[in-house]
């Protein structure tokens, strides 16, 4: 007897409930091809700098190489998180999907981009203490190259929006609701034009720096102003450690849509939500286990029925509870 028979006839039940356990990941997005261009982009630039720099004997080219293979590393581990989010979507290993390996990897970039700021502090600091001589012309090449190709990444990044997510509840496509709750950001994607635009950040500020150094000789300007970016970058870094620390932790989703479930479960006649429970399980998708607790014949599937439209809702658990004591 196979899984989905009874004697030798197919179960039509079974094949009624069976269920898609990608939880909407399984599908490539856009922004994993632009992530992967990006990559190329930095790793392109990373070696012109360093071989640069070893020819020339320029410090600042061969230091902004190194600093930008930082970047390409968590570039390049955004990409493979797509990539691995998609192939393991249906591995059944994983329970409630994979949705959280990109979750994982904007986490882990959010540590890296606050890690780079941590030297980067340290050496405006040493610099600021023991002031250096600079080369400001060669160094001010180097910054606006650095600038226009992470304005060109970033821009690449940033370049359209996913609205191809499935919005999937028992494998049925459902029309928004006139409540639907805002999409949750891709943090994956979010991380990795948080590292471009940190780029971007210190390269404006060495250009404003090193202007100030080549035309008044005022070399003290240029560690300050790295010190205040890596403030504003450390920032960055620190809310997304938040964001992304809270969705590993399972948190609870959304107010606006907690409440939309509570209310379409409540819709049943007769019926109190006695526990609701709602988490992110990817991009986009979102699940949930509930209780309620009724004073009418009713079913799960009267309820799970009710959240038909619910957006990006997947596997839904309902346990019914059947008051015996109270008059309907």
């Amino acid at each position: 007897m196979t899984a989905n028979t009874f004697g030798e006839q197919p179960c039509p039940t079974i094949r009624a409930v069976h269920h898609l356990h990608d939880f909407g990941q399984g599908q490539k997005h856009s922004a994993e091809q632009r992530t992967l261009l990006v990559t190329l982009l930095t790793l392109v630039t990373m070696f012109a700098e360093i071989i640069g720099g070893l020819v020339t004997g320029s410090m600042a080219l061969l230091a902004d190489g190194i600093h930008m293979g930082g970047h390409a590393l968590a570039l390049g581990l955004a990409f493979m998180a797509y990539y691995l989010a998609r192939h393991y979507a249906t591995d059944p290993r994983l329970t409630l999907g994979s949705g959280k390996i990109n979750d994982l990897a904007a986490y882990t970039s959010a540590l890296l981009l606050g890690l780079s700021c941590v030297w980067l502090v340290f050496e405006s600091v040493s610099r600021l203490l023991s002031l250096q001589p600079l080369l400001p012309k060669e160094a001010m090449v180097v910054a606006v190259i650095g600038l226009l190709v992470n304005l060109l990444s970033a821009w690449l990044l940033a370049g359209g929006h996913e609205h191809g997510h499935t919005h999937s509840h028992h494998d049925h496509d459902h029309a928004h609701d006139d409540h639907a709750h805002e999409h949750p950001r891709d943090h994956n994607l979010h991380a990795a034009l948080m590292h471009v635009l940190a780029d971007a950040v210190t390269s404006v500020a060495a250009i404003i720096g090193l202007a100030a150094a080549w035309l008044w000789g005022w070399n003290w300007l240029d560690p300050l102003i790295a010190l205040l970016a890596s403030a504003v970058i450390l920032r960055w870094a620190w809310q997304l450690l938040r964001q992304t620390g809270a969705i590993l932790l399972d948190t609870e989703g959304p107010q606006a849509l907690h409440q939309q479930i509570r209310q379409r479960l409540e819709s049943v006649p007769g019926t109190q939500v006695q526990d609701l429970h709602l988490w992110s399980v990817g991009q986009g998708a979102w699940t949930l286990m509930a209780s309620v607790v009724t004073h009418e014949p009713r079913s799960p599937d009267d309820y799970k029925a009710r959240l038909h439209g619910v957006e990006s809702l997947h596997h839904p658990i309902v346990e019914v509870y059947h008051c015996q004591q109270c008059s309907p």
